[in-house]
């Protein structure tokens, strides 16, 4: 039961409708009888310091952050994590009494994604990130760090794809990384040859699910795992096109559920179990 006690946890966002986050932590807090409540704040453009000014103000525990504030919140804190430093975005705000401290527990996300649900080894392998934001930085971090071959970044603009390149390969210069443009013309021989593709960007999210997949279906092909880290719906406008030609299809479902559970430790000093989480969510789909 909330009372003048109960610690708050949050999400901060735009939009953030789409969220199982609150069901997963809730769920959670309430069956190892912590004392705490999670909260979804819908944060528009322009309002992002005054959200994290509450944070300190109502002494908010920690909060997730998600689309489109992972880079840009990280000027408005007063610590950050090393890994979080690497990769230049922020998913996991701590408040130890008014010190605000960003984590990104993304990567970790990640690398457990791929490599326990999809049972899938990046090292040596070719992948091609799309989108340059936040998680995608996040993603390439892990890839890089997993031992990849080489990477291609797909970008609407050439600008942002070029940022994310070069800040890559400050780190891990002995990695082959390239970019081209969101252009079939350029993309599709790349994708030819790689082994994963990670779809970052928002395309396909609920509800806006009546689009085109981010990457052309003819560039597809069967021998490729593809990812989009959106996940609800569970199956995006990407994966069934991946489906269609018989491609290894994986949503971002594990990343939620991975990162949520180091977002959760870090709050709280309690693990989740994974299986609980996938366990909640099945029933929330069959809801």
């Amino acid at each position: 039961m909330v009372n003048i006690k109960t610690t708050l946890l949050g999400l901060i966002g735009y939009p953030i409708g789409h969220s199982y986050s609150p069901l997963l932590h809730n769920s959670t807090l309430r069956r190892l009888g912590l004392n705490y409540v999670y909260l979804a704040f819908s944060v528009k453009p322009g309002e992002l310091a005054d959200a994290v000014v509450g944070i300190r103000s109502l002494n908010i525990r920690g909060v997730n952050v998600t689309i489109p504030y992972k880079e840009e919140v990280i000027s408005l804190l007063d610590k950050i994590d090393p890994l979080a430093e690497r990769v230049g975005a922020v998913n996991t705000i701590v408040n130890d009494e008014g010190i605000l401290k960003g984590y990104n527990t993304d990567v970790i996300g990640i690398k457990r994604m791929i490599e326990e649900d999809a049972g899938f080894m990046i090292e040596e392998k070719n992948v091609v990130i799309v989108g340059a934001g936040g998680a995608a930085r996040a993603v390439g971090v892990a890839v890089c760090e997993s031992g990849a071959a080489g990477i291609t970044i797909i970008n609407r603009t050439h600008k942002k794809a070029k940022l994310l390149a070069d800040f890559l390969e400050k780190t891990y210069s002995n990695l082959s990384i390239g970019y081209v443009e969101l252009s079939v013309d350029q993309y599709y021989n790349v994708i030819k040859e790689a082994d994963l593709l990670i779809d970052t960007t928002p395309i396909g999210m609920a509800p806006e699910i009546k689009v085109s997949p981010v990457i052309e279906p003819q560039a597809l092909h069967r021998d490729l795992l593809v990812i989009d880290l959106v996940y609800n719906p569970a199956e995006t406008v990407l994966l069934k096109a991946a489906r269609d030609v018989n491609a290894s299809c994986l949503n971002g479902e594990g990343m939620l559920l991975y990162q949520g559970i180091e977002s959760f430790k870090l709050w709280t000093g309690h693990e989740p179990e994974v299986t609980k989480w996938k366990e909640i969510l099945k029933k929330r789909k069959n809801f």
